[in-house]
């Protein structure tokens, strides 16, 4: 408002501080008297040439009635009437932090009132038109049934910030953003947000997502979001589009499931490489990571049923002090994989007795997979890859739970199974076996297999192999001789044993 032309020619003098100068102008009046009550409503620019004020005029339960009215700014035009400001106004107005500005030169007050009530119709009529544009496109989002992700990306878009999806116990459900993020961002949100809504979100917008009486928790964006419509219209309209999801979705569950595959899949697939805030994205989701256990584990999912239903069958299952963020993978092979957060690893241990029961249920196949326990997201990921791995490799199928990281060799021929000399190293190594009738070549490296799984104890491998001890030596013999090689060679051994690995996996495969 200072810097239009019909204020310029006054000469203005501004009396008042930087922050008092961002307030709202709704209105422009004038006013010669000092009973302001009777004629504004608030945010009004007050205009006065001081003609009615008097020689003994009170000017501080003026101004003090000025503020109580929310007025913008007092104006005054300084001449006949008033030739110089009156020390108990610019005292009161100081005081009381309403901005003071003062007209050196005679200025037409219908020129500012009508400049400004132009402005104002103008600025109304684009808030009209962009609250229509708003609410049009998150309806046509509703119509279209798009995802929450779409929904709070496009109110991100909109309004050029962070907007956090947080659920009624404050945890993050799902965020967008159109800028960076600082590493803390999500540091300690729970705590941040609870003490935020006690003292009324002074700081932030928020914005309820409620529908058909139901709280799913809260939208939520920097108090410095704007936007022509309205900051408040935009999370209006983008929290109906999400309520209208989460109706549509069937309940919070999805969307805890939801936010799990996002969380994974920003971890497993480098899309946050800021591991700082990825951790604190885990946490402000209700998933603690920091001076932790953390275990990657995976199962594979019975043929026909629905992952979120297995889902819950693990978290029954789980005890207290597990925490577990779980999501899906459904290639190769459709299976549950995740992460359990424990304070100590004698919880750990626990979890796998737990677990020997949930893979009982008809939803789960196979035994559950863990990778090694360690401390922290960085580690986390080569856990979860030794789970998963060796689900897809079906290691020990018939125990309840199995040890992944157990079986090194295993998964490093799974590993390296795209390598062309890996993919060459059986043909050549087992090329004699390879080359029997079907029946002698899978009895062969039967065989095979049990005595490279026990070389130090013969009887033990034929034990394995249900074949008497002079049985199988004879079949050692044979070994030997098809290979030309000595079966008492440790170089050799561990040529055959990676050979054979490689062949049962690409076999698999």
């Amino acid at each position: 408002m200072l810097q239009l032309p019909c204020m310029l020619v006054g000469s203005p003098q501004v009396i008042a501080d930087a922050p008092s100068l961002k307030r709202h102008i709704g209105w422009a009046h004038v006013l010669e008297n000092l009973n302001p009550a009777s004629y504004l409503r608030g945010q009004e620019l007050v205009l006065t040439t001081g003609i009615g004020w008097g020689a003994q005029a009170e000017f501080e339960p003026f101004v003090a009635e000025l503020v109580e009215l929310r007025a913008a700014a007092l104006v005054v035009e300084l001449g006949a009437h008033c030739p110089e400001a009156p020390a108990g106004l610019v005292r009161a107005c100081k005081e009381q932090r309403l901005p003071l500005i003062l007209l050196h030169e005679p200025v037409a007050f219908v020129e500012i009132t009508e400049t400004l009530h132009q402005l104002l119709f103008s600025a109304q009529t684009r808030r009209i038109e962009a609250g229509g544009e708003v609410t049009e496109h998150f309806t046509g989002l509703m119509q279209l049934g798009a995802p929450a992700a779409t929904v709070l990306n496009d109110c991100a878009r909109f309004l050029g910030c962070p907007v956090v999806f947080e659920d009624s116990g404050y945890n993050l459900r799902r965020y967008a953003s159109t800028v960076e993020l600082p590493s803390d961002f999500f540091d300690h949100w729970q705590d941040r947000s609870r003490a935020s809504h006690l003292m009324g979100n002074t700081a932030r917008q928020v914005t309820p997502v409620q529908i058909h009486g139901k709280n799913f928790g809260s939208l939520i964006a920097p108090g410095s979001a704007a936007h022509p419509a309205g900051s408040l219209h935009v999370l209006t309209m983008a929290a109906i589009a999400l309520g209208t999801e989460l109706l549509r979705t069937r309940g919070p569950a999805l969307w805890k499931f939801d936010t799990a595959c996002e969380l994974l899949d920003d971890l497993l697939n480098s899309r946050e490489t800021n591991l700082k805030l990825l951790t604190g994205k885990f946490e402000a989701a209700g998933f603690p990571v920091r001076q932790r256990a953390l275990r990657g584990f995976a199962v594979r999912l019975a043929s026909g049923q629905d992952p979120k239903a297995a889902v819950k069958e693990i978290e029954q299952h789980a005890g207290n002090g597990m925490n577990l963020v779980i999501g899906a993978l459904h290639s190769p092979t459709p299976k549950l994989f995740g992460i359990v957060s424990t304070a100590s690893i004698q919880l750990q241990d626990a979890f796998q007795q737990a677990m020997r029961l949930a893979v009982e249920s008809h939803a789960l196949e196979g035994p559950l997979y863990l990778g090694e326990t360690v401390a922290g997201l960085g580690q986390i990921r080569t856990s979860i890859e030794q789970a998963t791995e060796g689900c897809e490799l079906r290691l020990e199928p018939s125990t309840s739970v199995v040890l992944a990281a157990d079986y090194p060799l295993a998964l490093l021929t799974h590993e390296l199974r795209h390598e062309p000399a890996v993919q060459r190293l059986p043909q050549q190594v087992l090329a004699p076996i390879l080359a029997l009738e079907a029946n002698r070549r899978d009895e062969c490296l039967r065989v095979l297999e049990a005595y490279l799984a026990s070389p130090t104890n013969r009887s033990q491998a034929a034990t394995r192999c249900r074949l008497s001890r002079s049985v199988f030596y004879q079949r050692l013999a044979l070994l030997e001789s098809l290979l030309e090689a000595d079966l008492n060679d440790a170089r050799t051994l561990t040529v055959l044993t990676l050979s054979l690995s490689v062949y049962r996996q690409s076999q698999r495969h």
